[in-house]
């Protein structure tokens, strides 16, 4: 199975801080289709748009019609800190939710089950993943007896330390302890958030997060919440799950040049 993870576009009707967010995603997209027209997932984790505002979602909307992907790389889409829940489901009506509202939902492909969570809360920056939400997760993973992979915004874990992550899930042992219950399940999360690209290992299960294709960060070492930018090259990843391994790959989409050694 390969999967495209595409994390924080931050769509929006101009620029952001000097940059523009459009051009960057339309340059990411045109590289999928190129070079991996079969993969078997496309997912988008969360920041689809900066604002959450309805221009800015029919704009992503006409930006993904337009580029020509097959069907098989239409995205599966999540929210996160930036967008808004309920314009988000105006914007996107056919995209499933839980019984309380929440943008939660799985596939299930090739005897995998992917789980789509919902970590929002308005008017914050912080992951947040409530009682109900969680009684929902344990209870689909109670009913699955697959390898199961679990697409989230908010980083689960502190990438460096718990006093420099101000922005990450709240609830991190809640989500701790549903991770171990069924860590013999769950093979990978991939999350986005932090606009930088980490990899490792939480609760015995592998985790990964790519850039942001708008602003990527680079990580903070220090023991205090702070974020900075080193005009860093924007990417998206590549999962490439096999029988006897997971590879994750990350793809520096605009450098489209390549010379190939004969």
């Amino acid at each position: 199975m390969k999967i495209i993870h595409l994390s924080d576009p931050h769509i929006y009707i101009d620029k952001i801080h000097g940059i523009d967010p459009v051009s960057k995603f339309k340059k990411a997209l045109t590289h999928i289709k190129n070079n991996h027209g079969d993969a078997d997932l496309f997912a988008i984790t969360g920041d689809i748009t900066d604002l959450g505002d309805k221009d800015s979602y029919q704009l992503f909307i006409k930006i993904i019609d337009e580029a020509g992907l097959p069907k098989n790389l239409n995205p599966q889409l999540i929210i996160g800190n930036h967008d808004n829940r309920d314009e988000f489901k105006i914007n996107f009506p056919n995209i499933e939710t839980d019984p309380n509202g929440f943008i939660q939902y799985f596939k299930d492909i090739d005897n995998k089950r992917l789980i789509f969570i919902d970590t929002n809360l308005i008017n914050t920056h912080q992951g947040h993943y409530c009682e109900e939400r969680q009684e929902w997760l344990n209870n689909i993973l109670s009913k699955t007896n697959t390898d199961t992979y679990i697409f989230m915004h908010h980083n689960p874990l502190a990438l460096v330390k718990e006093e420099s992550d101000g922005i990450g899930l709240q609830q991190k042992k809640e989500f701790q302890q549903i991770l171990t219950k069924n860590n013999k399940i769950i093979k990978h999360i991939f999350f986005g958030h932090q606009h930088i690209t980490s990899s490792g290992s939480y609760c015995g299960i592998t985790f990964s997060s790519p850039r942001s294709t708008w602003s990527p960060l680079i990580p903070n070492f220090s023991n205090e919440y702070r974020l900075g930018t080193a005009n860093t090259d924007t990417n998206y990843n590549v999962a490439i799950i096999r029988s006897d391994a997971l590879i994750i790959h990350t793809e520096d989409f605009l450098k489209t040049e390549v010379n190939w050694f004969k």
